[in-house]
């Protein structure tokens, strides 16, 4: 019996390194605040393995407002055309923080 509900199953295929494959640009977006980012495929790969680009959104937070429970992704292939006027952000370094932190003992 064919899924009804309309929603894909966990696995179905589409990955970010599919993305980076066939050229395509993944495109996060606040809900809230009405920011748009452009991104390499491979540069979020990096960060947070090879995901379904869907789940990017929800593993981001908004640089404007902070919040993080507006955020949308979506992979789209824009023309020659549309990737002109589009500034892509590319990953420049990961820094590992390291934190003191205390607990009192009683």
């Amino acid at each position: 019996m064919p899924d009804t509900d309309g929603r894909r199953k966990r696995g179905g295929g589409r990955r970010l390194s599919n993305a980076h494959e066939i050229g395509q640009l993944v495109l996060v977006r606040c809900g809230l605040c009405n920011v748009k980012r452009w991104y390499q495929p491979d540069d979020l790969m990096t960060i947070f393995g090879d995901i379904e680009p869907d789940l990017v959104g929800s593993k981001m937070r908004c640089e404007r407002c902070g919040k993080n429970e507006f955020m949308h992704a979506e992979t789209q292939s824009p023309s020659a055309l549309e990737r002109q006027g589009i500034r892509v952000r590319r990953l420049a370094e990961i820094r590992t923080v390291r934190r003191v932190v205390w607990r009192d003992e009683q």
